[in-house]
């Protein structure tokens, strides 16, 4: 978004910290699809929802490595879940 032309409110939807947001969000909603059919155990699940965050500096440096966006993110987000990140998405 063109910083000038853009109502701070609108802003905010277009920062990496808004994408990576709602990446997340999705990423949890998956989790708690495969929950209910029984492909996540629970204390996978309870991992998930209490770890899952990222951290966009991370992020950026993951990225420069493995020149993925999607990857770098999930990597991250892994790193703070532990063991049962694996089964996120």
């Amino acid at each position: 978004m063109i910083e000038r032309y853009t109502l701070p409110e609108m802003g905010k939807l277009w920062t990496d910290q808004a994408k990576y947001q709602s990446w997340l969000d999705v990423e949890l909603a998956a989790c708690e699809a495969n929950y209910s059919l029984n492909k996540i155990p629970q204390e996978a699940i309870n991992d998930i929802r209490q770890k899952a965050s990222f951290n966009e500096k991370r992020i950026l440096e993951i990225e420069k490595e493995v020149k993925h966006d999607v990857i770098a993110f999930l990597t991250n987000v892994n790193e703070k879940v532990g063991a049962s990140g694996r089964l996120i998405h």
